[in-house]
């Protein structure tokens, strides 16, 4: 069988404040809006420059919106979905000088392709915190053509792009920024393990 049993997920962090900044960019979606105020109540008071990219796209249905529209930042910058989000986060990268700090909130999905950006631009360790906040629904990458499907959540599932019914390992990959899932009836066409739910 395909599932090897090895489980492996990113290690999150808390967010809180960076020492050394001169520029905080605070990106988050959805339930992420929690730990993004509770971080600017940290930061309150100290005079930093702080920009917030927050998407209003949820898996949870969770919108802290109105909240972060009354904290007082340099600038709120408001998306209907991840993908402009992140987008919007690659240009910010792109003109950000040494002593940006990058905290990240939300989805495994989200923070994923939102860390595949800061890893772009060669931030490191020291420069990014991760809090993950709400379900983990995974991102899947299919190892036969290359797509990648948002919120699967069965071991079982037909892809997108190739419409092959694939099963999801329990292995996820940084560089990838996802979970593979590979052929499920490969060793015996037409034989297929069980869908069940997976653990999100």
């Amino acid at each position: 069988m395909l599932i090897t049993g090895i489980k492996s997920r990113p290690v999150y962090d808390q967010l809180t404040p960076l020492p050394g900044g001169t520029r905080h960019i605070v990106a988050g979606q959805g339930s992420g809006g929690r730990a993004m105020l509770r971080l600017l109540g940290e930061m309150a008071g100290q005079g930093l420059h702080i920009t917030l990219l927050y998407s209003q796209e949820s898996f949870s249905g969770q919108d802290f919106l109105a909240e972060l529209q009354q904290q007082d930042v340099a600038e709120l910058r408001v998306y209907a979905s991840n993908h402009t989000l992140v987008e919007a986060l690659d240009q910010l990268l792109g003109e950000a000088r040494m002593g940006t700090r990058l905290y990240l909130s939300g989805s495994e999905s989200f923070i994923g392709t939102a860390m595949q950006v800061a890893t772009a631009y060669d931030l490191n360790h020291d420069e990014v915190l991760r809090e993950h906040a709400g379900t983990f629904v995974r991102r899947v990458w299919c190892v036969h053509c290359d797509t990648y499907t948002e919120n699967v959540t069965k071991r079982v599932y037909q892809c997108p792009g190739c419409h092959q019914m694939l099963v999801v390992r329990d292995h996820y990959s940084r560089r990838l920024a996802a979970f593979q899932a590979v052929k499920a009836d490969a060793e015996v066409p037409g034989e297929l393990p069980e869908a069940e739910e997976l653990d999100t």
